[in-house]
């Protein structure tokens, strides 16, 4: 077991994680194209829905199972404190269903023309963490598509509705790194050039009781809505290395929560936040490597405005929505090097100011890897590492490590076949800045901590 007093200094890694996210985007291409990488829950993007028949069609996300602490009681997942996110191979406890119904409608009169609806209704419940088996129900997308109705720009796609907008996902710990989902409308698909399309979008927050991975949010967040206008220029071509660049402008309105001990007053806010996402085929996979720069309400990358990580507001307080600002780079490889191998592997480093007037300075680097082997055609093993250090300024500092077993049957030789029914055994260790802080119903005065379960996880 590793212990997080014995890892390497973090000024050390953070060098690694640079060095990680460089190499990871100067790995040498070649023609052959990247493997299949759906993402859980993501629906697909609008200009792949001409590929489908008319018609009705449904689709969508599970993720289930059962599992249990060292004491024999239902387990708690492992995730460090003021991290925004935790590894997933068997450190999930809720139940998550997201499904989606389409249907589409190409006119008689006009077969380049085409337009769709999708509803996306999702269920979370968390069987593993309570006996009252609550279940949350979010509408999460209702909107419309229509596409070939410009006759100059065949491609172009107006939208309207609430959506999933330009989600991006590290899987190994299911970080939507960058989420514009909202209720808005806009237009995407426009020819800027060969292979460069332009988007724009005018983008309001989406209160539906859900985090981008499913899981229910803290009251304290204060989730508000926000105004976004977001440019997005997608498919430029370095090379083989594919190029997106987004620009989004928030406006915070202010509001005001009421509190017995004094109402708290969020004062206007401007933000600008930028994104570039490199994404490289290679022989043997994929690597994708991004930087986001974000102040103010735009901070988040997401289309809801909330309460930054590790900030927590106080009754009376008075809050200055431009103050926060946030840096985040996130790289994300699949290499599928033999028919029987693969392996992903992720890094972040974030660092953050939540405006607070104390510990305010937030930093989180994340390591993971999950290799994986087949046996045969159906069955395999996966194995998932990832080591969280975080650290707060006048607050907690330290690490968490997790490492997780998982056998399972799946249909296919690849990193991400669907469905997978998998068995886990998974093994944590935290610094003792963090004992209290992790899975605090079943291991609060400790710093080490065993589960065991199985899990389905599938997408169609």
């Amino acid at each position: 077991m590793i212990d997080p007093a014995c890892a390497p200094r973090p000024d050390h890694l953070a060098g690694f994680v640079v060095f990680v996210l460089v190499l990871g985007a100067a790995v040498p291409a070649s023609a052959q194209p990247a493997p299949g990488t759906a993402t859980p829950g993501d629906p697909p993007a609008p200009a792949a829905v001409a590929a489908n028949p008319d018609g009705f069609r449904f689709h969508g996300y599970l993720r289930s199972g059962f599992g249990v602490n060292g004491n024999g009681k239902a387990f708690e997942p492992f995730r460090a404190p003021n991290a925004d996110a935790k590894y997933r191979l068997g450190n999930e406890a809720e139940a998550y269903l997201e499904t989606t119904f389409d249907y589409g409608l190409t006119p008689e009169q006009d077969p380049g023309a085409f337009f769709d609806t999708r509803i996306t209704v999702s269920y979370v419940t968390p069987t593993s963490r309570s006996n009252t088996f609550d279940t949350t129900v979010a509408l999460r997308e209702a909107w419309a598509l229509a596409r070939g109705v410009w006759k100059a720009q065949p491609e172009a796609t107006f939208w309207a509705g609430e959506r999933f907008y330009d989600r991006h996902d590290l899987h190994m710990s299911d970080f939507y790194y960058r989420d514009m989902s909202g209720f808005g409308g806009g237009i995407e698909g426009i020819a800027a050039g060969d292979r460069a399309r332009l988007a724009v979008a005018w983008i309001g927050g989406a209160i539906d009781e859900l985090d981008p991975n499913g899981s229910v949010p803290d009251e304290e967040q204060y989730r508000f809505d926000k105004n976004t206008f977001d440019a997005r220029l997608s498919g430029m071509a370095m090379g083989r290395t594919t190029l997106t660049l987004a620009v989004d402008v928030s406006h915070f309105n202010g509001d005001i929560v009421t509190n017995p001990d004094g109402d708290l007053v969020f004062e206007d806010g401007l933000g600008l936040a930028g994104s570039l996402m490199l994404e490289r085929p290679f022989a043997w996979g994929r690597n994708k490597l991004s930087a986001h720069v974000g102040t103010g309400p735009a901070s988040n990358f997401r289309g809801v405005f909330s309460a930054p990580t590790g900030r927590i507001y106080q009754p009376g307080e008075t809050v200055d929505t431009s103050d926060p600002w946030q840096v985040r780079l996130v790289n994300d490889l699949i290499v599928e090097p033999r028919p029987r191998w693969s392996v992903l592997l992720g890094a972040v480093y974030q660092e953050q100011d939540t405006g607070a007037a104390t510990g305010s300075r937030l930093r989180w680097i994340s390591l993971g890897a999950r290799p994986g082997y087949h046996f045969s055609p159906y069955v395999g093993i996966k194995a998932e590492a990832g080591w969280d250090y975080t650290d707060q300024d006048d607050g907690p500092a330290g690490s968490l490590f997790k490492l997780t077993l998982a056998p399972q049957i799946t249909p296919h030789l690849t990193a991400l076949s669907r469905p997978a029914i998998r068995a886990f055994a998974t093994w944590a260790r935290w610094s003792d800045d963090f004992v209290g802080l992790v899975a605090p119903l079943a291991y609060a005065g400790q710093n080490a901590a065993f589960s065991a379960g199985v899990q389905l996880e599938t997408w169609w």
